[in-house]
């Protein structure tokens, strides 16, 4: 992978050198890993779950005992699509060879009814995950699992967004899964998610086909003290310099949360030398007003009363009692029981959520914006 042209990345994972910390996350994941247990990842949005899954797999593959498997089921609505992604992810990890495709490759295609074709320019093949057959999903996961469990090394496969599983159109969803799950216990299964709530549902509610199936494991923001000498080090690096203060600024405006972070060092390593503090708030008034159009959009979606409660706990974070005399009259917001309403309305969607009894505007940047409202 090249180097990328600014070491504080946002896009994806770019190796080891541009990604900060989480060395006791490493540990326990590995450890989970090594005894044979399955886990739950979830953490609030853009706190880099997904970034640590890849250094994970990284250096699990590295031990050379394992093969790691990424699939992402945020775009799926039916367990079909589920098996277009897991065989889609497959097959881009092991079905090309020099010469076409992997004998095994295709005898599980065949197996699963899926078809090959080739591109009507390059004549290159390609995979057509259209299956022939609706209705033999739980066919083709177990096809799918036969294929990983004869490889030779131990299998670990992450699907990430793993609460979509719950919206399925299909009932049994999640009953399915955990099937396939339990069919195949040599195959070790990280299921990641940016719905707290409900990732903790699936696995901590008996009702529940996963109930306790696998491990919890909730990702935390990184230490300041890390992210010091992270940051400092990457400037110093190119001859720009920023204090440990104004580090702490920056930390403390994006709540901890690790993209945030990263894109206002991003700004600020591209455009200056040695900052300071009217830098980074010009930086942040920037990174603000090019997502004006996009948040503005936000009080046409609520009700005026939601969008008004939204609004108050941007001002007021952290809140610990939306419900208050003085909250509800600071903001005229109404009765307690109309703002009680939108704040549960607000919660099920995770546009507010509660961390340490605090009530936040879930994404950070949104917050601010609300607040300079």
């Amino acid at each position: 992978m090249k180097p990328p042209g600014n070491p504080f990345v946002l896009n994806t994972y770019h190796g080891k050198k541009y990604f900060c910390d989480r060395e006791d996350d490493l540990d326990k994941l590995q450890s989970h890993i090594d005894n044979d247990r399955n886990v739950v990842l979830y953490a609030w949005r853009r706190l880099g779950k997904s970034a640590l899954i890849q250094r994970f797999f990284e250096e699990l593959e590295d031990t050379g005992k394992y093969e790691a498997l990424y699939v992402d089921f945020l775009a799926t609505h039916t367990i079909e699509d589920a098996v277009k992604t897991i065989t889609s992810g497959i097959y881009d990890k092991y079905g090309k060879t020099k010469t076409g495709f992997s004998a095994a490759m295709q005898k599980l295609l065949s197996m699963m009814g899926a078809t090959i074709s080739f591109d009507p320019y390059s004549g290159a093949p390609e995979l057509s995950l259209g299956l022939r057959q609706p209705g033999t999903e739980e066919h083709s996961l177990n096809a799918l699992g036969d294929f990983l469990r004869e490889r030779k090394k131990k299998i670990v496969i992450t699907i990430d967004e793993f609460q979509q599983v719950a919206h399925y159109e299909q009932d049994n969803a999640e009953a399915i899964f955990r099937a396939w799950t339990q069919q195949f216990p040599d195959i070790r299964f990280i299921f990641s998610g940016s719905h707290r709530t409900m990732m903790v549902e699936m696995f901590a509610d008996k009702s529940r086909p996963f109930y306790q199936s696998a491990q919890l494991m909730s990702l935390l923001p990184i230490p300041l003290e890390k992210y010091i000498p992270f940051i400092k080090g990457h400037f110093k690096a190119k001859g720009k310099s920023i204090t440990s203060e104004q580090i702490e600024m920056i930390y403390t405006w994006a709540r901890g949360q690790t993209y945030t972070i990263q894109l206002v060092c991003n700004y600020l390593y591209s455009q200056y030398t040695q900052i300071k503090d009217e830098h980074i708030q010009k930086i942040y008034q920037d990174i603000l007003e090019q997502q004006q159009g996009i948040f503005a959009n936000f009080s046409k979606m609520l009700t005026r009363t939601q969008w008004n409660v939204f609004k108050a706990i941007a001002k007021e974070e952290p809140l610990y009692n939306p419900l208050s005399k003085d909250f509800i009259q600071k903001h005229r917001l109404g009765a307690a029981s109309t703002v009680n309403t939108a704040l549960k309305s607000l919660q099920k969607s995770e546009l507010v959520v509660v961390d340490d009894e605090a009530y936040l505007v879930h994404e950070v940047l949104l917050a601010r914006w609300m607040a300079r409202l």
